[in-house]
């Protein structure tokens, strides 16, 4: 038996058409992660312990998900097995600039190979420049917590709050394994709340959710898994 990452492949294909279209510089920054909060019976120590990450187009995003789908069992995090209820994949939904990534890259070989550094990984360092380097700032991610037991009540409770702070077609929901994310275009902001509207949503919270401003981050993958018996997905 494989480990079952992509659930429900017509709802990711909905994403990865939502996603935006890339340069011919740009490529997207993909990683698998073991997650032990997610199920913490397996034994796992580490939370995020990282087991694959890859870049792609738009194009392969699907198919590069679906080549992560390996044998139960063989991947690791600190020599102990992942379950696959501990699975989460996630993407940067802004673009990484492959030009600038190597030009870091060069850069941090260059002084690695200067101080006689003999144990670099030039992959690794490669993989870093990218997840690191935007190309467009496209979205502004916030990531909201729930501390309500009544979630879709807390849903519609944040998106009020949210709508009276920015326009709402700038906005969208996906519902994410104990809480949701929303991801703000930046670009369809109206004029009238462009000055104040990051100081406005730094300012919500209740009994009900926290809002983390996570900016430029990756992204739980709609259709794909995100923990035990849980796969996220849009809501309007």
């Amino acid at each position: 038996m494989n480990y079952k990452i992509i659930i429900n492949e017509e709802k990711l294909k909905q994403f990865v058409d939502w996603l935006p279209d890339l340069l011919p510089n740009e490529q997207y920054y993909i990683t698998l992660l073991a997650r032990k909060k997610y199920y913490p019976e397996s034994g796992l120590k580490a939370d995020k312990g990282q087991i694959k990450r890859i870049t792609t187009n738009k194009e392969r995003i699907i198919d590069k998900i679906r080549q992560l789908q390996t044998e139960e069992g063989t991947y690791f995090s600190e020599s102990l097995a992942v379950c696959q209820e501990n699975l989460a994949i996630y993407i940067t939904p802004n673009p990484r600039d492959l030009y600038l990534a190597g030009l870091k890259t060069i850069k941090d070989i260059t002084d690695k190979v200067m101080k006689n550094d003999t144990s670099f990984n030039p992959q690794s360092l490669a993989l870093n420049a990218i997840q690191i380097t935007t190309s467009r700032k496209l979205f502004f991610d916030l990531d909201i917590d729930f501390k309500s037991v009544d979630f879709d009540a807390t849903i519609e409770k944040f998106k009020q709050d949210i709508s009276n702070v920015l326009n709402r077609d700038c906005l969208t929901f996906i519902r994410t394994n104990g809480g949701l994310h929303c991801l703000i275009k930046l670009q369809d902001i109206k004029p009238e709340y462009i000055k104040n509207w990051y100081q406005n949503v730094t300012k919500l919270a209740c009994d009900a959710y926290e809002v983390t401003m996570n900016g430029d981050n990756v992204l739980p993958i709609v259709g794909c898994i995100q923990g035990k018996d849980f796969s996220p997905y849009f809501i309007e």
